[in-house]
């Protein structure tokens, strides 16, 4: 025993010299780039951090006002009894958007009192915004990617995106909440289909409530569509039954909030309709952030937008046949995948699927997050507050397509240029449409079951 107790040696500790005390800064310096363990510290700091810089923003930063006040005027017409939405219009033109939209800007108008009081509208977007920051956290952290630190600065980077939320107050920003809020309940409700809890199938049910409501804000919420019912049939179970009644009830919440315009009289509903989700909508050339380097005698051809759709729905075909249903997502060969649909009064998922598996989290958000960019790469037209639809999600899918951080760095500043250049350029769009395209190329790389790793 003496002999045992003689081997052990006392704890060295490192001399403390000058170059140890720079070793320990330069690791700790690095580390809040490069450490994963230091996400959520960092996480925190910077959800504090951008609270106040959205303070100063609204201090220093003058309102401008775009579409806020044609809301206002369109609210007041409502509020008085119009329900036609071919008289109901403001400044900037006729009003375009369904019921959420109205619900959300009717309460905006009793908390701004009209236009009196806009300060109390930047507050509350500004809470939107963090609210919206938290839950992609949330959603990052769900993934279960054990991701660098330099990841979550990526997202506090857009000048463009702070503009759009509080010196702005677009529409965009409640349907892009909604649609992060989504994609969080569906890692959940896959989390506890994997603990065999009824709960899942609960969730399923609130997340197309969530999903719903964000179509009724802005239509750009259809481009996660086709992500979303891949997912919740996986969650489902592969049951095509179950998938059909989440579809049902989220048509019952669409028509249950835009019902006062439905039940009104036969001209009315198709006024709105028309007006609220119209596919055809033509965009302006000169505000197209985009396209300005293509002429535009093309840009407003239909046979561009035929294009556009045709790469659109075969981007959407290869993901979901190729990528998202793959054998190495469902653990079976795509025919049978196939099939087994065909059963649709029972469950068919194996026990090889994703969705059972603790990459759930990250199957989740990155179909629903490459289901949405495909969308946006092939828009007819980007705005500049669209920037808002997909920007939380593009750090995490750099990191999914298994770039490089140099790559990524490189594309997020592109992408950061090309957005604050105003008026846009045939420079500036070409360089918009070569980092998207990058980015959802880059998602072929994404598979399953081992994350990408740098």
């Amino acid at each position: 025993m003496a002999d045992a107790n003689a081997d052990i040696q006392p704890e060295t500790r490192p001399e403390l010299n000058l170059g140890n005390v720079l070793g320990d800064i330069k690791f700790g310096l690095l580390s809040l780039f490069n450490n994963p363990e230091f996400c959520a510290p960092i996480a925190v700091f910077l959800t504090i951090a951008e609270s106040l810089l959205l303070k100063a923003v609204i201090h220093f930063v003058p309102y401008t006002e775009i579409d806020y006040s044609t809301y206002m005027q369109q609210i007041d017409q409502i509020e008085a009894g119009e329900l036609d939405y071919a008289k109901i219009s403001g400044d900037t033109g006729p009003i375009v958007y369904p019921g959420g939209h109205v619900y959300i800007y009717s309460w905006m108008k009793w908390f701004t009192n009209g236009m009196d009081n806009v300060h109390a509208g930047q507050q509350i977007f500004r809470y939107l915004y963090l609210a919206t920051f938290v839950l992609t956290l949330v959603a990052y952290f769900q993934t279960n990617v054990r991701f660098k630190p330099y990841l979550l600065y990526f997202l506090c980077l857009s000048k463009r995106l702070h503009s759009i939320y509080v010196l702005r107050l677009f529409n965009d920003c409640f349907a892009t909440f909604l649609m992060v809020a989504t994609i969080v309940v569906l890692q959940q409700a896959a989390v506890l289909r994997r603990r065999k809890s009824a709960l899942g199938a609960v969730l399923t049910f609130f997340s197309a409530h969530l999903f719903s409501s964000a179509v009724s804000v802005k239509m750009n919420a259809l481009l996660y569509l086709p992500g979303y019912l891949v997912v919740v049939y996986m969650i489902l179970g592969e049951n095509l039954l179950h998938t059909l009644a989440v579809i049902g009830f989220g048509c019952a919440v669409q028509a249950g909030i835009n019902w006062d315009f439905l039940a009104a009289s036969e001209t009315t509903r198709a006024h709105f309709l028309q007006n609220a989700f119209d596919f055809s909508r033509a965009f302006l050339y000169r505000w197209t952030v985009n396209w300005k380097f293509v002429p535009e005698p093309i840009f407003r051809s239909r046979e561009f937008h035929t294009l556009l759709l045709l790469a659109h729905t075969a981007a959407l075909t290869f993901f979901a046949v190729y990528k998202w249903s793959s054998k190495s997502v469902t653990g079976k060969p795509s025919t049978k995948f196939i099939r087994d649909a065909l059963i649709f009064y029972k469950d068919t998922i194996g026990p090889e699927n994703v969705i059972l598996s603790p990459e759930s989290g990250r199957y989740i958000f990155w179909v629903m997050a490459t289901s949405n960019l495909i969308g946006v790469l092939f828009a007819r037209s980007l705005h500049y507050q669209f920037l808002a639809w997909y920007m939380y999600s593009l750090p995490m899918l750099l990191q999914l397509g298994g770039l490089p951080w140099y790559a990524q760095t490189a594309l997020v500043v592109v992408h950061e240029w090309c957005w604050n250049v105003y008026p846009s350029t045939a420079a500036s769009s070409l360089g918009l449409v070569a980092v998207l395209a990058t980015v959802v190329l880059s998602q072929l790389r994404c598979g399953f079951g081992k994350p990408k790793q740098e």
